[in-house]
């Protein structure tokens, strides 16, 4: 069986450096990037994508990253792509960022101060919509199930499925940056 994997399409190697042990943690595949080529030949073939990572840079004059996410949310739609800027905007910015890569299909957009925690809270979330989509939460590993939480019954105000597709996190009063 094809396992999903965690693809991240970055410049730097700093998320999947943050991510190294969550995924080591819970057994998934982590898939560094280098080239949208690289990254299209990986979606077509081999396996099953769990959650993508697309670093950008807002206002660079590389278009490639804002058209592989409209590119992404048209050819693969079942695969949640978070957009991440290492780049601190004002806020109205950030606003208008964030509104224009979830029109283009974007599921988060995360601006600094990014931490570990967000980071691999964001994609936990999304690899376990994920495995429970490919795989069913019956037939999920032990340590890969996510815990109960009582107070978020299905349809109650705490539950994801009232909560909107697209959420605004704003972290930009976080004090612990990595």
């Amino acid at each position: 069986m094809r396992s999903p994997q965690i693809l991240v399409w970055e410049s730097d190697g700093w998320m999947a450096r943050q991510l190294r042990e969550l995924v080591t943690e819970h057994r998934w595949v982590l898939r560094p990037v280098r080239s949208a080529r690289r990254l299209r030949q990986l979606l077509n073939g081999s396996g099953i994508c769990g959650v993508c990572l697309l670093q950008f840079e807002p206002w660079s004059d590389r278009r490639e990253p804002i058209e592989l996410i409209a590119e992404m949310h048209s050819r693969w739609p079942d695969i949640p792509v978070v957009a991440v800027s290492d780049v601190k905007l004002p806020e109205a910015e950030r606003a208008a960022w964030t509104a224009a890569l979830f029109d283009l299909g974007a599921r988060y957009v995360l601006f600094p101060p990014l931490t570990k925690v967000v980071l691999e809270d964001v994609v936990s979330g999304l690899m376990m919509a994920c495995l429970k989509r490919v795989i069913g939460e019956g037939n999920m590993h032990p340590t890969t199930k996510a815990d109960p939480h009582p107070d978020t019954a299905e349809g109650s105000p705490g539950s994801s499925l009232t909560q909107q597709k697209h959420e605004v996190i704003d972290l930009s009063e976080e004090g612990d940056e990595i």
